[in-house]
């Protein structure tokens, strides 16, 4: 098993006309592409502390991926981890 590309995006800031503000992150060209190419136009978006990003895939629903992080502890812990000055990780 090989470990997963790490890439760092910047979080753009748009303000609207109506005064309300919208953030945007970009996915790696590659990532988007290869998705493209499966026909997958929608991810499934896993944030609290962290931020994961699943393809939305047949039978690979909200539930599936509720499930899969309770049955996996370690990788729940990297969405609900805790901050250095509150004495976590």
């Amino acid at each position: 098993m090989s470990i997963p590309k790490i890439v760092e995006h910047k979080i753009i800031m748009l303000r609207k006309p109506d005064g309300s503000t919208q953030y945007t992150l970009t996915l790696p060209k590659e990532y988007a592409e290869a998705l493209r190419k499966e026909g997958v136009d929608s991810l499934l978006i896993v944030f609290n502390r962290g931020l994961g990003a699943f393809p939305k895939i047949h039978g690979f629903t909200e539930k599936a991926l509720t499930t899969f992080m309770q049955e996996h502890s370690e990788l729940q812990k990297l969405f609900v981890g805790t901050t250095e000055s509150d004495g976590g990780t």
